[in-house]
């Protein structure tokens, strides 16, 4: 039972509240909120609080989350409060300690950052229950409170959404008529995908491709011997031989399609695909 509550008793519930408004909760509402999303939520709960307490006839509780709340508006960091503040009765202690140790860890392990709103509720009706198991005269509300802090950080124990991987990167490398060897465009393109891999990769895969001019069996050996120049290229600049995979289509997958006996350029080409 708080103050207000023992006081109607007594017939004196009125004169409490006029005397006892200690607060000036609109203005508090309209201040101008500094922080972080993590310090605006819980400048909404810690008014909700104040407001809360302040209905209630709490002057005490309510002067107090309504401090709160100024100091989150400010960007203050007040984490939650210390377990030396308050009169806890020993029944409680070891319960609020543990709790409260599970809530500085989550904070400071990021949770202001990946769920503010849900580690703002969290601090907040810490606080409740604090403050509620201080008076210890009101079982619903401390239950109430303390229910509001075990819902909030259910949020700590989700899974962080898994990391998606990097899309693969894809590169053409040209050749000249019925060449096998790099030429210096070739060559510049091979370096563009070294500087690609510097971040890690997965695999390379290399496709060896012809135009359709030639003999078809004489076409699959030079898309061969072309996927060859280019993974011993790639080997000497500095990939992993290792994670280099080779595939060989001759004439059969032209990037554009032509009639049998055509010259096409860009049909003269191995293709690179970057696995990550």
């Amino acid at each position: 039972m708080n103050i207000l509550n023992r006081l109607a008793v007594l017939g004196l519930t009125g004169a409490l509240v006029a005397a006892c408004s200690s607060i000036d909760l609109d203005t508090t509402k309209k201040m101008a909120l500094k922080g972080d999303t993590f310090q605006k939520a819980l400048f909404k709960e810690y008014v909700d609080l104040a407001r809360s307490e302040d209905d209630q006839g709490d002057s005490r509780s309510a002067v107090y989350y309504d401090n709160r709340a100024k100091m989150a508006a400010d960007g203050k960091d007040t984490g939650p409060q210390e377990l030396a503040a308050r009169k806890l009765p020993a029944s409680a202690v070891k319960d609020i300690t543990a709790a409260r140790k599970r809530l500085t860890d989550a904070l400071g392990a990021g949770f202001v950052k990946s769920a503010p709103d849900k580690a703002a509720r969290a601090q907040a009706m810490f606080d409740c229950w604090m403050e509620q198991q201080e008076e210890n005269d009101q079982p619903d509300h401390i239950a109430k409170c303390r229910s509001g802090f075990e819902e909030a950080m259910k949020a700590t124990a989700a899974k962080p959404a898994a990391k998606k991987a990097a899309p693969d990167k894809e590169f053409t490398i040209y050749f000249d008529f019925n060449k096998a060897n790099l030429n210096g465009k070739a060559t510049a393109e091979a370096y563009e995908v070294m500087a690609a891999t510097m971040g890690g990769y997965k695999s390379v895969v290399l496709t060896g491709h012809t135009d359709t001019s030639g003999d078809k069996n004489y076409n699959r050996k030079l898309s061969e011997k072309r996927v060859n120049a280019v993974k011993d290229a790639f080997v000497e600049i500095g990939l992993d031989p290792a994670k280099i995979k080779t595939q060989f289509q001759g004439e059969d997958a032209p990037a554009e399609k032509t009639a049998d006996g055509v010259k096409n350029a860009k049909n003269r080409r191995v293709t690179v695909v970057l696995k990550f």
